[in-house]
C-alpha cells in the first residue's frame, strides 16, 4: 500500500526572497546549459 503526503509551505518574506532567487538562478543555468 502506498502513502502519499502533501506539504504546504508558508515562509517569511525573507525566505521568499531566497526561493525565488535560488530558482531564478536554477532557471538561468538551466536553459543556458541547453
Amino acid at each position: 500500500m502506498r502513502k502519499a503526503y502533501k506539504f504546504r509551505l508558508y515562509p517569511t518574506k525573507e525566505q521568499e526572497g531566497r526561493i525565488q532567487f535560488t530558482v531564478e538562478r536554477c532557471r538561468l543555468l538551466y536553459n543556458r546549459l541547453l
